[in-house]
C-alpha cells in the first residue's frame, strides 16, 4: 500500500489559492479510499479488511459527532426554557447574600447580618471602580438583620446617579474585637441576561444567579 505521504504527494495539484484548513467529510474520505486503490502496489494489493475497518471507524466518527451535536441542540433548548422560566421573575423583589444596594431616585436601605451585638458599624459604598463614594457609621448594632439609610450621595453631598452598588462592611465589639457581618441585599429583578450559556437575573447592571435567591416578594 502507498504511504499517506506518497498518497498526498500523487494526489496534491499546484495551486495559487490559499485554502484554510477545514474538517474532512464522508466524501473526502472515499476519495482518500480512491487515491489509494490508484496507487497501491499491483503485486501487494491493499487488504479489503483494512478498508471495512477504515469505513467502520469513520461512521462511528460520524454518529458521534451527530450525538455531540443532538446533545448540543438539547442543551441550548434547555436553556432557553429556563430563560423563559426565569421572566415572570422581572419586576419582583429578591433577596441575597451579597453586599449590593440599588440605588434609584431618592435614599435606599442597605441590610446586613451581624453574628453578635457591635458598638460600631462602618460601610464604604464603591462605585463601578471600587472606589469608595460614601461613608456610612453606625453605633449600638444587635446582632442579626440591621438597616442603614443611604441618602444617595458622596461623600461630598453629591447626588449619585441610580444604579446597583457594592458596599463593605466593617464591625467592632465592644472590646474592639471584629465582629463577622455579612451584607443583604434587596434587589427588583429588571430582566434575564444569558452568561456563559446559562439564564441569570438582572438586576440593572448587576447579575445574580436564581441559585442565590433567600426571599422573594
Amino acid at each position: 500500500m502507498a504511504t499517506i505521504s506518497a498518497i498526498s504527494s500523487t494526489a496534491a495539484q499546484p495551486t495559487s489559492e490559499k485554502v484554510g484548513p477545514r474538517q474532512l467529510g464522508q466524501d473526502d474520505f472515499l476519495k482518500l479510499l480512491i487515491t489509494q486503490l490508484k496507487n497501491q502496489d499491483p503485486l501487494k494489493p491493499t487488504d479489503n479488511t483494512e478498508f471495512v475497518s477504515q469505513l467502520a471507524q469513520f461512521s462511528q466518527l460520524e454518529q458521534t459527532a451527530k450525538q455531540a451535536d443532538l446533545l448540543q441542540k438539547g442543551l441550548d433548548a434547555q436553556t432557553a426554557t429556563l430563560q423563559f422560566s426565569l421572566l415572570p421573575m422581572v419586576g419582583r423583589q429578591i433577596s441575597i447574600e451579597r453586599p449590593l444596594v440599588q440605588l434609584g431616585q431618592g435614599p435606599a436601605a442597605i441590610t446586613y447580618a451581624l453574628e453578635k451585638n457591635a458598638a460600631k458599624v462602618q460601610l464604604a459604598i464603591l462605585d463601578e471602580q471600587r472606589r469608595v463614594v460614601r461613608t456610612l457609621d453606625s453605633s449600638g448594632n444587635q446582632a442579626g438583620l440591621n438597616q442603614v439609610t443611604w441618602d444617595g450621595k458622596d461623600n461630598k453631598g453629591a447626588v449619585m446617579p441610580p444604579g446597583t452598588y457594592e458596599y463593605a462592611i466593617s464591625a467592632l465589639d465592644a472590646q474592639g474585637a471584629t465582629v463577622a457581618a455579612t451584607g443583604r441585599a434587596q434587589l427588583a429583578v429588571t430582566g434575564v441576561r444569558i452568561v456563559d450559556g446559562r439564564p441569570q437575573l438582572a438586576v440593572g447592571s448587576a447579575t445574580v444567579d436564581p441559585s442565590a435567591i433567600v426571599e422573594v416578594r
